[in-house]
């Protein structure tokens, strides 16, 4: 009988959640949408708009899942509180903890394949996105992939291979390290490649530092190497660190690449490191809340209604969102455990809802 129960509570929960997630997301394209039809151009246009945000829509529902299996398993175990289901489960001898535990279980079913869409899909889609629309709005063309992005300036391609979010004081700006110019004649042959270590732009100009030159003759390479050199370019920085993938956007494996690279070349790295952790702890935010909204099932009736339970669901996640935000950004700012801040919200909502549901068995 209670595994009969379990998939039956699981069943629904899964409803509710699929119902809420898709609904959900599609809100959220709706609104992306309309932020973006602000920014059309004769370059960038309706359509372009829509390719764009369509793009981004793995990332958006990744993003708003964990609120919707708050919100889904409210509405569908809830609607079976409504209809006493869940009282004859409890005179059967079912224990509240169980029958949430149920629903978690129902929430996590449907979490692994939203897993799979933040590391496999969302990110290398964000990054098209990205330089898809950078080149409409730049006129340029511009290509993001796993060796960085891509772009022509003049008749030059340029490889900014990575750009890397720093934060000082507070403050976040874009540093391009590892870049590479091939300079072509026209459109016809290679004749130089320069290489450097940083790309910066001092609000007049792009210098580059660590520049090495090969440039290729007729019969002969001759190489050279500067400490500093001025780079003149139509590269426009502000519109360059829009297209660059934002770390909560990136994958797992590229996330620790960069936390890598930084700590060998002794850089900050806690922004990446907040990003990662953060990946890391998705599964246990979505238990998390997922119990931590059972409480209110079991405890509502038939007065409490769809609009009720979307109201718990809806303040329930974004308290929870604004905790677990502002958490993650006072250890980056203070140089604090990124791991502690990251669990800590999650596992104290796990402890307060098992222990009210283990008092009210």
């Amino acid at each position: 009988m209670i595994m009969t129960v379990d998939r039956y509570i699981g069943k629904a929960a899964m409803l509710g959640i699929l119902l809420v997630w898709v609904s959900m997301t599609a809100l959220m394209l709706m609104f992306g949408l309309l932020g973006e039809f602000r920014d059309t151009t004769a370059e960038y246009a309706a359509a372009d708009v829509f390719w764009y945000v369509l793009q981004t829509s793995p990332r958006s529902a990744y993003q708003i899942f964990p609120v919707s299996a708050l919100m889904g398993s409210l509405l569908g175990i809830g609607s079976l509180a409504g209809a006493n289901e869940l009282v004859a489960f409890r005179t059967a001898g079912v224990s509240r903890l169980r029958l949430a535990a149920a629903g978690m279980i129902g929430a996590l079913l449907i979490a692994i394949p939203v897993m799979v869409i933040g590391e496999w899909v969302a990110p290398g889609a964000e990054q098209q996105a990205r330089a898809y629309k950078l080149s409409r709005l730049s006129g340029q063309v511009i290509i993001g992939g796993p060796s960085g992005m891509w772009m022509r300036d003049g008749s030059n391609i340029v490889n900014f291979r990575r750009p890397l979010l720093t934060a000082d004081r507070g403050q976040q700006s874009i540093k391009f390290l590892d870049v590479e110019i091939h300079h072509f004649d026209g459109f016809a042959a290679l004749k130089k490649i320069t290489r450097a270590d940083s790309a910066l732009f001092d609000g007049e100009q792009w210098m580059l530092e660590g520049v090495s030159e090969m440039e290729l003759g007729e019969t002969e390479v001759l190489s050279t190497w500067r400490e500093r050199s001025p780079w003149v370019s139509d590269v426009k920085p502000g519109l360059l660190e829009s297209a660059v993938t934002r770390p909560p956007y990136m994958s797992l494996r590229v996330l620790w690449d960069q936390i890598e690279y930084l700590q060998a070349n002794g850089l900050d790295d806690r922004i990446y490191k907040s990003a990662f952790w953060e990946k890391i702890v998705y599964p246990f935010a979505i238990i998390a809340l997922v119990l931590a909204g059972m409480p209110f099932v079991f405890g509502s009736s038939r007065q409490h209604n769809l609009g009720f339970r979307l109201f718990i669901g809806m303040t329930m996640g974004g308290l929870f969102m604004l905790v677990n935000g502002a958490a993650q950004n006072f250890a980056t700012a203070y140089s604090m455990p990124v791991v502690l801040s990251s669990i800590l919200p999650s596992l104290l909502l796990i402890t307060v809802a098992v222990t009210i549901l283990r008092r009210s068995v």
